[in-house]
């Protein structure tokens, strides 16, 4: 199953989660499935608990401005979790850790989750 531009699989919860929620919120918002690989197959994910908190408390603390508004997490019977991102209205949206420069500033090209020019 391949990735449509609104969709995007991560079998492991890492930080790349908040660059694609990053990206999501700057374009045209998304689904971002955690614990599944890139052929779309459940992986599932273990403490799943432990990785929701992990990552609904990280995506509001690495991400500027806050993006939580528009960002709504389900745990999932197969232990996934979906991340459904909404178009953000304060864009743009960026990793606090690398500020608001390219490096920070993720968008959606196709599939991809890149560097936004600096304009």
């Amino acid at each position: 199953m391949n990735e449509p531009e609104v969709l995007e699989f991560k079998s492991i919860a890492t930080n790349e989660v908040y660059k694609k929620v990053v990206a999501f919120a700057n374009t045209q918002g998304g689904v971002l499935l955690v614990g599944m690989n890139d052929d779309g197959n459940v992986d599932g994910l273990n403490e799943i608990d432990d990785v929701y908190m992990h990552v609904t408390n990280g995506i509001r603390d690495n991400i500027v401005p806050d993006v939580t508004v528009f960002t709504k997490y389900t745990l999932q019977s197969d232990n996934t979790i979906r991340i459904e991102i909404l178009e953000g209205a304060n864009k743009p949206y960026y990793l606090k850790s690398k500020g608001l420069n390219p490096s920070g500033v993720y968008v959606r090209q196709g599939t991809s989750s890149v560097g936004a020019s600096s304009e």
